[in-house]
């Protein structure tokens, strides 16, 4: 009995390892364990320190954010697009019903750049073929996974261009304006960095304004 009994926890544990690679490994993840530690943060490259974290896999689609905006129209055959001209309570709120948030700028940052020694997602050198920027002269964003080869070092996709995304942080004392990351498809790549930063009002809308969320 005890010997049968350790055959059956043997497999139920290789099962288990099996389900945890394969589900890491699938293109259906919704979210990426981003491990905390230090990095090089910011155009000065300051040593900044995170705590480990969950981050969307992809920006929040149009299809994702109509679960929750019920009464929003979706651009006919953009479903898979990355849900635009939201404003920050919009996507506040949206992340707090499904148990998440936005991301602070150093959980951003840290998700688009790993330890930080590299200026986009995937390198130092900017790639027209792996980012929708004002380069890609496509005017107008793109689905939610496109360019998989210009995803971060954590697998997280779209961290530079396509669209600028909220996040968890005022841009100054006066707590007058949030800020959004990574440069969008009307940005050139200066304005597409890992480190890239926008200040806007909270309440503002555009057509290359997104999110994703974290927790």
């Amino acid at each position: 009995m005890k010997s049968r009994y350790l055959v059956i926890l043997l497999a139920i544990c290789v099962v288990s390892i099996f389900v945890k690679v394969s589900y890491a490994d699938s293109d259906d993840v919704p979210m990426i364990k981003i491990p905390g530690g230090e990095f090089k943060s910011g155009s000065d490259k300051k040593i900044s320190s995170v705590k480990g974290f969950y981050m969307d896999k992809y920006e929040v689609s149009f299809h994702e954010f109509k679960e929750f905006d019920k009464t929003l129209e979706i651009p006919k055959g953009k479903e898979d697009y990355p849900a635009a001209e939201v404003s920050y309570f919009e996507a506040e709120d949206y992340c707090k019903s499904l148990g998440k948030r936005l991301p602070t700028i150093t959980e951003w940052e840290r998700a688009a750049s790993g330890d930080g020694d590299r200026k986009y997602p995937w390198g130092n050198e900017f790639d027209v073929k792996k980012a929708n920027t004002a380069e890609s002269n496509k005017g107008g964003t793109v689905p939610v996974n496109s360019y998989k080869s210009g995803q971060s070092p954590y697998g997280v996709m779209n961290m530079s261009g396509n669209v600028i995304e909220w996040v968890n942080a005022w841009a100054g004392p006066d707590k007058k304006y949030r800020l959004q990351m990574g440069g969008s498809y009307f940005d050139n790549k200066e304005r597409s960095t890992v480190n890239s930063t926008l200040k806007s009002i909270p309440d503002d809308i555009h057509p290359y304004t997104g999110f994703r969320c974290a927790k």
